[in-house]
């Protein structure tokens, strides 16, 4: 089911940037770090515009190490922040994420080699709801537009922003038996991958468990569709294990001990590499369901086509008819839902997670002799660069992944796969 209906006005005003009905994943081909597309359109083109939706820097497991361990009968690291806040470590990560960003739109001419933009050029709104991501836009602040003053905006601390979190009107009962449907078309379709990443898992977090300790047999109970309060969750082996692949993965970014649990004896980065297609697989089950996806991101969608489109957007203050860049400081669901809308998929040669943190979607409107071209860039770091905390390399973590003369009829730039 594919609800971009409110887009109709835009469309008609606006053709070279119309937002497109939702795609399925699995059909769009994907760019990989192993390929470096050119990094500027041809034919004299001037960059106008420029909407980034980017996830925060690294943070700590959003539930303590006991409730972690409640769940996979293990013992988890310790972490220097309360759940789910930013860590130092990952401030000083995203810092270089946005130096590097910052290098390249000053080469591109959307930023100034020197001084300042000009006021109401530059915006960030970040979502409110979580400290994480407003300190995150404060980073992209004060790092962009360095001894500018520039500040990032967002609603009032903890309030639900629907740019990030989606329509507050409930799913109706057609959208939830359509989210039902794909669910289950999915689920029926598990590529062996997950087979062996929960087995790989269970074999670290709790080997005895699916004989012994039934609760925390990741393979008892696999994928599950739950409804709480009318809103759709994954239960099971898939979304317990996605969950534990991805604090694998924050612990060995945050640059933790090879040691620390539970990595126990076991080479951290092969593990990660080896379960990650259950958090890959968890985000396809739930946060790429077509109907699901458009529900969520159909606000930000409109506030990336109204900037592009040199107007202001609905709900959203910071961006304003003067806008040429626009950060929205966000989450790794937002780039889901966005990367759905949009029929983009990507995967990454270093780096298991293809929105891990700091990875930054970038929506450019370039003007041509021949009329408006958009482009789609992404802007990610290694997983042994956000450990090490060395700079991003622009030929590496730089590409483009897909382009068009409108939003509408992007095209995938480089043939490729990101199933799990």
């Amino acid at each position: 089911m594919r609800h971009l209906a409110l887009f109709c006005t835009l469309l008609v005003a606006t053709p070279a940037l119309a937002a497109p009905a939702p795609a399925t994943p699995a059909l769009a081909p994907s760019a990989t770090a192993a390929t470096t597309p050119p990094a500027l359109p041809p034919g004299g083109a001037v960059l106008e515009r420029v909407v980034l939706l980017a996830r925060h820097g690294i943070r700590s497991p959003t539930k303590d190490p006991q409730v972690l361990q409640t769940q996979t009968g293990h013992v988890w690291a310790q972490w220097p922040v309360p759940p789910g806040e930013l860590t130092e470590h990952g401030k000083q990560a995203l810092a270089q994420m946005v130096s590097m960003v910052r290098a390249h739109y000053t080469h591109a001419g959307l930023l100034p080699q020197t001084g300042c933009p000009q006021p109401d050029s530059l915006a960030i709104w970040s979502d409110a709801k979580d400290h994480r991501t407003r300190e995150s836009g404060s980073l992209w602040a004060a790092h962009l537009a360095p001894g500018c003053g520039l500040h990032a905006r967002a609603l009032a601390d903890g309030q639900e922003d629907p740019i990030f979190a989606g329509s507050s009107t409930p799913l109706s009962v057609q959208e939830q038996s359509a989210i039902a449907h794909e669910f289950a078309q999915r689920a029926h379709t598990l590529p062996p991958t997950v087979t062996q990443a929960l087995n790989t898992l269970q074999a670290v977090l709790a080997p005895t468990a699916c004989t012994t300790d039934t609760p925390h047999c990741l393979s008892a109970n696999v994928a599950t569709l739950a409804w709480k309060k009318d809103k759709p969750h994954l239960e099971g082996g898939i979304a317990t294990g996605g969950t534990a692949a991805e604090n694998l993965l924050l612990e060995y970014a945050q640059g933790m001990p090879a040691q620390a649990e539970p990595f126990g004896q076991t080479a951290p980065a092969p593990l990660i590499w080896q379960v990650f297609p259950l958090h890959t697989q968890e985000s396809w089950l739930i946060r790429r369901l077509p109907t699901l996806a458009a529900h969520k991101g159909a606000a930000m969608a409109q506030a990336v086509q109204n900037t592009l489109a040199g107007k202001a957007a609905p709900g959203l203050p910071a961006s304003t008819a003067q806008a040429r860049l626009l950060v929205l400081s966000g989450h790794d669901t937002n780039l889901d839902a966005l990367a759905t809308l949009y029929g983009l998929d990507w995967a990454f040669t270093d780096q298991p997670d293809p929105t891990a943190p700091n990875t930054t979607l970038a929506f450019e409107l370039w003007r041509t002799a021949h009329g408006p071209y958009i482009a789609v860039r992404l802007f990610h770091q290694g997983l042994e660069e956000l450990r090490a905390l060395t700079p991003p390399d622009p030929a590496a973590d730089m590409q483009l992944i897909a382009s068009g003369p409108s939003l509408q009829t992007l095209r995938p730039t480089v043939p490729a796969k990101n199933r799990p």
